[in-house]
This record gives structure tokens, sequence and C-alpha cells, in this order.
């Protein structure tokens, strides 16, 4: 079992008082003392929602504990002593360490949650409960297929825009966790009637396999996110579709396209069988000096690593799963390998995706961020590149994006700074 298993929120602030949490839904998320007991005795009301599982009632506040990145050295030390990761992620230093690295705690009492958001992750996210049930509602992010349709996807903001349709519900309980992908919306309760005390749980990530076949079967959608707007998205996500180290700048001919496509399958379809598979993709990425970028790791935790085996290891595990994850992105129809056509449609996908969010990017970083640029963009790719490919004699998209009425684009949720 867990170290940390059966915890209850007192039972961390006496193990750690000297911890500080985030104090959620509250001015500025000020700062609480672990040691202060007022936190998992004493209810604090905050905001409520018709649509969240309260039905409207002022949701007890909770409290997140970062230790991650935002506790000092030693209390991060003194914790990751009483931390291990699940079983199913110590198989590799890659997912044990990030776990043991990348933890934090969240806290809820009768009552208490987290209205519906998505977070900003590129990885896989795990929630673990220690005490106490939690219940989830989450679904897919919604179908977007114009910035102009961009919303706030943090805390609240789904529910003003009638897209907040729950795919999923369910309870989570000590031992048990909930895994789900980057960008998923979820929201959570701690039910009074099952929970009489503060409960605890933790969330965290891990880094392999990457969700490379997730992504790019939703990249259209994603590519409206938040994730785009504010993450940088699409430089995680290019050396994946492009099977280079760093962003290329994107084409919209589509012949040009083909040749990047054709060139790259050419040089890890080892055997000229007209398929590539896993084998010949982590060779790729192992063993050829083109490809061997791909086992360079820059993870936060390599400075805790003094062992040059291990270090070995650690760059031979991602160059591996590098080589997997790479075959998932391009391998369409999930036969487990990747043919040329398929690799010629998803290069086609993200140099024209990338193509749009660099002219979006470029009204992004402007003061006046007019509307109708963006709406020509808009609508420019739509019709080139959604309606033209469907066959479609009308575009109903584009009638959708020339009829907003916005006065510049610094209202739509994706044009709005750095959150």
């Amino acid at each position: 079992a867990h170290p940390l298993m059966g915890y209850t929120c007192e039972d961390f602030a006496k193990k750690w008082p000297q911890g500080k949490m985030k104090t959620e839904y509250s001015e500025g998320n000020k700062k609480t003392s672990m040691g202060d007991s007022r936190w998992y005795t004493k209810v604090r009301p905050t905001k409520g929602h018709k649509l969240h599982m309260t039905k409207g009632r002022k949701l007890a506040g909770p409290y997140t504990w970062h230790v991650k990145d935002e506790e000092t050295k030693a209390t991060k030390a003194a914790v990751q002593q009483f931390w291990e990761a699940p079983y199913f992620l110590n198989q590799t230093h890659l997912n044990r360490y990030e776990a043991w690295d990348a933890f934090e705690f969240w806290f809820s009492m009768p009552d208490g949650g987290a209205m519906a958001h998505a977070d900003s992750y590129q990885e896989m996210t795990i929630s673990a409960q220690f005490s106490g049930v939690k219940r989830w509602r989450m679904m897919m992010y919604p179908n977007l297929t114009t910035v102009l349709d961009s919303f706030d996807d943090f805390d609240t903001g789904i529910y003003p825009t009638g897209r907040w349709q729950p795919e999923y519900e369910f309870d989570v309980g000590p031992g048990q966790c909930v895994v789900f992908p980057p960008c998923y919306i979820h929201e959570t309760w701690s039910d009074p009637k099952i929970n009489k005390q503060c409960a605890a749980a933790t969330t965290f990530q891990f880094n392999i396999p990457f969700p490379a076949g997730y992504i790019r079967n939703f990249l259209p959608r994603l590519s409206s996110s938040h994730m785009t707007a504010n993450e940088d998205s699409m430089t995680v996500w290019a050396p994946y579709a492009f099977l280079e180290p760093k962003v290329r700048k994107p084409t919209l001919v589509q012949q040009e396209s083909d040749k990047q496509a054709t060139a790259k399958f050419e040089a890890v379809d080892t055997d000229k069988d007209g398929k590539i598979t896993e084998a010949e993709m982590v060779e790729y990425f192992t063993k050829n000096p083109k490809g061997k970028w791909g086992m360079k790791c820059d993870y936060r935790w390599l400075k805790y690593i003094k062992d040059p085996k291990v270090k070995q290891e650690v760059a031979l595990e991602r160059g591996t799963y590098r080589g997997g994850d790479t075959l998932a992105w391009h391998d369409i129809n999930e036969d487990g390998v990747a043919t040329l056509e398929e690799m010629k449609q998803t290069f086609w996908q993200f140099n024209v995706l990338l193509s749009r969010q660099n002219e979006l990017m470029a009204v992004k970083k402007q003061k006046k961020k007019p509307i109708e640029k963006v709406k020509s963009i808009e609508e420019k790719y739509v019709k080139e590149y959604l309606c033209d490919q469907q066959q479609e004699t009308k575009c109903p998209v584009a009638d959708h994006i020339r009829g907003k009425k916005l006065k510049s684009a610094a209202k739509v949720f994706w044009f709005k700074s750095e959150l």
C-alpha cells in the first residue's frame, strides 16, 4: 500500500505543518498554512454554480498543495520520502521519477470540490484518492472549428457556453485513481452524504506513453483551445508530427508537404516494404544519427540522477517510447503500422494547422488585434482546408465566422493575454 494511503487532511497537517497551500477560489489564491487546523475543521464557503454537481450551492473551497514547484527544497524532500508512484508506473525511470517529482495534493471538505475546467498539462494525468470519496464528471473538449468560438476553459468558464455536457460520472475512493488525457474537462465534488470529514487526494503526470494518437485525432479542436493559445503546444507536438527536434516552417503547398512526408518515411522504412513498424520507428530514434535527438531529455528531475548507467537507461527509454508514440501519431487506422499515405495525411494536417496557428499568433501579438483579420484567416482555412476537403458546395462554418459580431479579437478568449 502507498505510505500515504488512508491519510486524512488532519494527518497531512500534523505531518507537515510547515507546508503552504493555495486557498482555491479565494482572491489571489492566498496561501494557507498546513499547521492551521481551521482549514480542515471549518467549511470555507466560496462560489457556486447551478451546473455544478452542488446545484448552485456555495462550494466548500478546496486547498491545493503544490509540493512539486511551490515548496522549499527541504519540505519537498521530506514529503518525497513518503511518496511512491503507483505500481504500474514503476516499470520505467521516466514515469517513476516524473511522478516522484511532479505531484500535488488536493484537500476537500464535505460539499467541496472543483468547478469544471481543463488542465494545461501536455502529459496524461492521474488523480489518486488517499481518503474520502470524490465524485467526478468529465467530457471531451467540445468540437470547435474556429478560435472565434473559444471560451474560458478554466474554472466555471464552460458553464455559460451551453457546451457542458458531461459524458461520464463516477466515484473514486481510497486506493482508486482516475487517468485522463490533456485538455479533458472535469469537475469534482465531495458528497457530504458520503464524506464526513476533509478528504485527501493527489494529482500527478506521467511521461510515457505520450498521448500522441489522441492529440493527432483531436488536433483541429485542440488547436482552438488554450493549449495552443497559451501553452505553446504546437512546439511540443511538432516533433511527433514532423519527426524533427524543432518546429519547421510549415508549407501550404501539398506537394511540398508530401515530399517532406516521403523523405521521412523512406528514412524510417529500412526494409522498404512500404510499412513502418514500431521496431523501425524505435530504431530510427535510438540508432539512426538523424533521429537520435529523440533520446535527449530535459526533465527537471534529471539533476537528481548521478549514476551514468541510469542516465543512459533514461535516454534509451525516451528514444524507445518516442518511437512508439510517433508511430501512434501517424498510424491513422490503428493497425500497428504507418503507411506512406497515412504519413502524407498527418504531415499535411499539421502543416495546415501550424500555418493557421502562426497567422493567428501574429494577430495575438498585436496590440489592437483586428477582428476582421482574424475572420479572414479563419474563413480562408475553413473554406480551403475543411469544406473543400469534405467536398461541400456550401460552407456553413465560414458563414458562421463571417456572422460573428465582435469589435476586437481581444474579446475572444484565445487572444487574451497569457494566463
